[in-house]
């Protein structure tokens, strides 16, 4: 080849599409029309499909990843290092920490990489590290750093160099870190898809058997939309709604804290919930939002974090969360969503809705409101009937729950009111949450029951009136009924929440008894003093019915045992977050009749949780009042027999009842201990437990 001679380079391919039998063959196509070399060789038709879509990344894809590359990289470095001001104006040099080999951006191209750089951001629905550092901008909104971006290609994150030693810098805040009002905070938490998928299975796994509110198709639906970008020119404008995003990173809270794979993302992904709870309820008040727009996802995330509050952390901060909540499901109306003034605001105003759409919003509302109604209850019982109910019975016009399978099929069931089922006669189980509301309904007037007999003691001297035994009578019926709906359905159900209905149940008719037990005591001791046949009389009577009613509180206290046990079968993770509560009611009923038996047949120490082997060191409680009360023990020690022991009113257990109950403390116990790790309420019930134990020792010796 000559020097001068310019030799024309061809490419290898002909232009145009290759015909569908040669991509099949992978031989190379001449591309001619209307029939290449090969078909023609072969004798086939030759197809050409102009219509393809054209190979590798979709337009915008690999800006988003490389943003994402970087944020991760300078994620990793800043973890090592310490952030520095280099130069006089204070900008920010990534050569600094990320190496010396980086690739530079020059002017003309800084502005159109800061924009990929925010809408990627956005597009990943807020899911940038919080050490990402944000530019620092002037009043104009544009970046000071334009005349030159560092953007790390070579350098390795896990391994960065040693940064010089300068004097530390703190960035001042930029406006895509501080938007506006409405718009959501910036993610400490990188939360990519996967993550999403196995927090969002998580939750349907663990946390809505036992909080069923959603429909899940369409919270999926929902979710694809959130993470999906969208286009513009404001990144602002492609943040998904913060209502919206609250009650997401809600769900997520929540499942984390019912699984030891996202341990290290937990407490950040919470604060980050409430910090974006607070700002939602500020922006509310600035804006002088009106009752009807308080928005469904704003009660729900509510809830959810006071669940998380009551597992993970205190339970002042979740009762106290729990109050927020019951105060927005009051304000939002969801007590009367059914009730005939009411125009159904919240679902109405949905515009393109059909008719299963607008069935299953008010089908999440009714649920939210009865979620948030058992909640109300159980925190209740678990002081022992000392703190008020929230949400009244009386004014509650919202139907029951519609069967599950209905709800998730998209097509909803009208249930009963409230006062109709429970005077039903139909043996027929509901849905799980209708028969929770219905069970925590009875919990509640028992809770009333309580309240009220105390007052009536203050003004009557002690005796009670006939109220009482009427209301008690009315209370206990009632419970057998729904007992007995339970039984037969128990056997066929293995769904957490029926389970823990059936445990609270149990738990109810120890507390019953552990009202009579208090009502009765000090008027049977003082009629006892008197020398009145009659009043004698009387008294023997009082005994009877208490001795029943201990015998029947005794029986409940073994089935809750025999029920955690099998609740095992399903896992303590799908459990109920209260189902502490229902065991700790049980054992503690079982280790102070125990202890009973225990001194009144040795003098000498030793009780039945010394016999369980019950050690170890308790953590603090949180001030959890005991079901059972130190004057309610005094004047019930027994005397020994031959064939058993005779505590309190005459009750006898014999040598195998006191095995049998020792089982049953054992298994409350080792319940309450496998829970711990993961659900506060177990620590501190099990903490009570313990200190009740030295207390009853002390009182021994």
């Amino acid at each position: 080849m000559g020097s001068g001679s310019i030799v024309s380079l061809q490419p290898r391919q002909q232009p145009g599409c290759a015909c569908e039998q040669c991509r099949k063959r992978k031989l190379r196509c001449d591309r001619q029309r209307p029939q290449c070399g090969t078909c023609a060789e072969a004798g086939i038709v030759c197809e050409v499909n102009s219509n393809r879509q054209a190979r590798g990344p979709k337009k915008g894809d690999l800006k988003a990843l490389r943003t994402r590359i970087v944020a991760l990289e300078r994620r990793l470095s800043l973890d090592q290092t310490t952030e520095f001001l280099v130069g006089g104006g204070g900008n920010f040099d990534s050569s600094v920490c990320y190496g010396e080999t980086t690739a530079i951006i020059r002017p003309g191209t800084a502005a159109a990489a800061a924009s990929e750089s925010a809408s990627s951001t956005a597009a990943f629905g807020h899911q940038r590290a919080i050490s990402q550092l944000p530019a620092p901008y002037d009043n104009n909104g544009s970046a000071d750093w334009e005349n030159e971006i560092h953007v790390q290609l070579d350098s390795s994150p896990i391994t960065p160099k040693p940064a010089p030693t300068l004097p530390p810098f703190k960035f001042p805040p930029s406006p895509v870190s501080s938007p506006p009002k409405h718009a959501a905070a910036a993610s400490s938490v990188l939360i990519h898809d996967l993550m999403r998928a196995d927090l969002d299975q998580l939750y349907f796994d663990r946390v809505h058997p036992n909080v069923p509110i959603f429909n899940q198709s369409r919270y999926f639906a929902r979710s694809r939309q959130l993470a999906q970008p969208e286009t513009g020119n404001n990144s602002n404008d492609n943040n998904p709604p913060i209502h919206q995003q609250c009650l997401q990173y809600a769900m997520w809270t929540l499942a984390m804290a019912l699984s030891s794979q996202f341990e290290s993302f937990r407490d950040g992904l919470y604060t980050e919930t409430k910090q974006m709870l607070e700002a939602l309820e500020d922006s509310n008040d600035n804006d002088n939002v009106g009752d009807l727009d308080v928005r469904i996802e704003q009660v729900q995330a509510w809830l959810l974090v006071a669940f998380y509050e009551f597992t993970r952390t205190n339970y002042r901060r979740g009762w106290i969360s729990a109050g927020r909540a019951f105060r927005f499901v009051q304000l939002a109306g969801l007590h009367a969503l059914d009730s005939p003034d009411s125009n159904n605001m919240f679902s109405r105003h949905q515009a393109g809705e059909d008719d299963d759409a607008v069935g299953v919003l008010i089908e999440e509302r009714r649920r939210t409101f009865w979620v948030a109604y058992c909640l109300d209850r159980f925190i209740s019982v678990h002081k022992g009937g000392q703190w008020p109910m929230t949400l009244t019975e009386e004014a509650i016009c919202t139907r029951l729950p519609s069967p599950e399978r209905a709800f998730q099929s998209g097509h909803p069931i009208s249930g009963s009111f409230l006062p109709e089922a429970i005077a039903s006669s139909d043996r027929t189980l509901p849905s799980p949450l209708a028969e929770c509301a219905i069970l925590a309904t009875i919990c509640g007037r028992g809770l009333s029951h309580c309240q009220t007999s105390r007052v009536e003691r203050a003004s009557s001297y002690g005796s009670p009136s006939m109220d009482f035994w009427l209301r008690h009578e009315w209370l206990e019926g009632m419970l057998a009924r729904r007992l007995d709906t339970l039984a037969t359905s128990y056997p066929a159900a293995a769904d957490p929440m029926l389970l823990f209905t059936f445990m609270m149940a149990q738990a109810t008719v120890v507390n019953l008894s552990n009202i009579l037990l208090e009502t009765t005591m000090n008027h049977t001791m003082m009629m006892t003093m008197m020398s009145t046949e009659s009043q004698q009389q009387s008294s023997v009577s009082y005994g009877l019915v208490v001795e029943e009613s201990r015998t029947r509180a005794m029986q409940a206290a073994r089935d809750i045992a025999r029920l955690v046990k099998a609740h095992e079968q399903i896992g303590y993770f799908k459990a109920h977050i209260f189902l502490p509560l229902a065991v700790f009611i049980g054992a503690s009923y079982l280790q102070h009749v125990g202890n009973e038996t225990t001194s009144s047949t040795t003098t000498s120490g030793g009780s039945i949780m010394d016999e369980i082997e019950v050690g170890g060191s308790s953590s603090s409680s949180t001030g959890s009042t005991h079901v059972f009360h130190g004057d309610m023990m005094n004047g019930r020690r027994g005397s020994a027999g031959q064939s058993g022991v005779v505590i309190g009113m005459g009750t006898m257990i014999g040598n195998n009842d006191k095995k049998e109950q020792q089982q049953a403390l054992r298994s409350c116990v080792d319940a309450l201990r496998k829970m711990q790790s993961f659900n506060n309420l177990a620590r501190d019930h099990l903490s009570v437990l313990e200190s009740s134990q030295s207390a009853e020792e002390f009182m021994i010796h």
